[in-house]
């Protein structure tokens, strides 16, 4: 069934643009026929007959302008036209949304050496579904103001201008989601720093001990006077859930809350918390009065920061500015090797908590050889 539902898929594609009159209505034929082959369901839901309605709306406007200039014929078929490669492109749209696995696509696309145009591909299949909903949305809210059960012509522009914005936004979640498992594809590069001696970063799973490793290496490195700079990230945890995060400084000790656990959904930065500029603030403090020569510490860099934001502009300043002799940076698994490919430090070594038995230990050791004092 799925095999016959992909050729006809494939060839309502194919059809919907070829040049000779009938081919839309071909094209939406075998589009219908794939959708009940697969999920018959999709042609009954109130969603997509209303996109289909404003489909025909939108066809009937267009071919009526065409038949005023051009004549009826030509209106007529390039009505039919509109709304047969409309029709096949939203109904195939809904159907990939609900049953292509775009973890899969994007393996094929790695194994095809199209890995970006996988990702783009994956994040759009992802996106549709939001986008139709936020059309929902606004039409309902729209309806309620104007006492109104369907749209006019009048009310086209506004919901266009909501859809535009919900796209920004869910394009803009999506590219942070991919960055948070570890795809920078849509990440801004960051601004060419000078790399510090020695870069380490101490990575491991959630809750798996990196801050912990961090914060006893700082205070290591301090009893034997050598200057530490920067912040941790230390987790608020409430019966066992994890519901935020503080920045610390570690010169000062001022502490700042950084995120808080959103409701599901609210979330900000392709994450579950929401952020609080303060907390931003303060960890940017704590990295511009890093001493000249100074180990910096920096945990934890994520996804926010891989995409050019978050604590990455302050690190940057802090590592021409102080010329560090380390930098030590807390950061997770899946985002080590984009990271590395951002910074293009000279040297660096990376610290597992997870498989290495002492972490501040290793840590230690290759801190030593730079600041000539261990």
């Amino acid at each position: 069934m799925r095999a016959l539902a992909t050729v006809l898929a494939v060839g309502a594609v194919v059809l919907a643009f070829a040049p000779f009159v009938a081919a839309p209505l071909v094209a939406l034929a075998a589009a219908v026929a794939a959708a009940l082959l697969v999920e018959p369901a999709l042609l009954r839901s109130a969603r997509t007959l209303r996109l289909l309605l404003l489909a025909l709306l939108f066809s009937v406007l267009t071919g009526a302008l065409i038949a005023y200039t051009g004549g009826a014929a030509r209106g007529l078929t390039k009505g039919i036209g509109v709304f047969g490669r409309t029709a096949v492109l939203l109904i195939l749209a809904g159907l990939a949304s609900r049953n292509v696995n775009a973890e899969r696509l994007l393996a094929l696309s790695a194994r095809l050496r199209l890995r970006r145009l996988g990702l783009v591909l994956s994040l759009a299949l992802n996106a549709f579904p939001h986008l139709v909903e936020a059309w929902r949305e606004a039409w309902i809210a729209l309806a309620v103001r104007r006492f109104r059960s369907r749209p006019r012509l009048a009310d086209l522009p506004r919901l266009a201008e909501t859809l535009l914005a919900h796209a920004a936004r869910v394009a803009d979640e999506a590219a942070e989601a991919a960055a948070l498992r570890g795809h920078s594809a849509f990440s801004a590069p960051p601004l060419k720093v000078p790399a510090a001696p020695q870069l380490v970063v101490i990575t491991g799973r959630a809750g798996g001990g990196k801050t912990t490793a961090l914060r006893a290496t700082a205070a290591a490195l301090r009893d034997r006077r050598i200057d530490v700079a920067g912040f941790l990230q230390l987790p608020i945890v409430e019966s066992g859930v994890r519901v935020g995060f503080i920045v610390h400084d570690l010169q000062s000790g001022a502490e700042c809350r950084l995120a808080s656990r959103a409701a599901p959904g609210a979330g900000q930065h392709g994450t579950g918390f929401l952020f609080d500029p303060r907390g931003f603030a303060l960890a940017r403090r704590a990295l511009e009065r890093a001493p000249i020569g100074s180990v910096v510490v920096a945990d934890e860099i994520g996804p926010v920061e891989l995409r050019g934001g978050g604590h990455l502009p302050a690190l940057q300043r802090a590592m021409v500015r102080a010329r560090p002799v380390a930098v030590l940076l807390g950061v997770r698994p899946q985002l080590v090797p984009a990271f590395l490919a951002r910074l293009a430090p000279a040297t660096a070594l990376v610290v597992n908590v997870d498989e290495t038995a002492d972490a501040t230990a290793a840590v230690l050791a290759a801190v030593a050889p730079l600041s000539g004092q261990l």
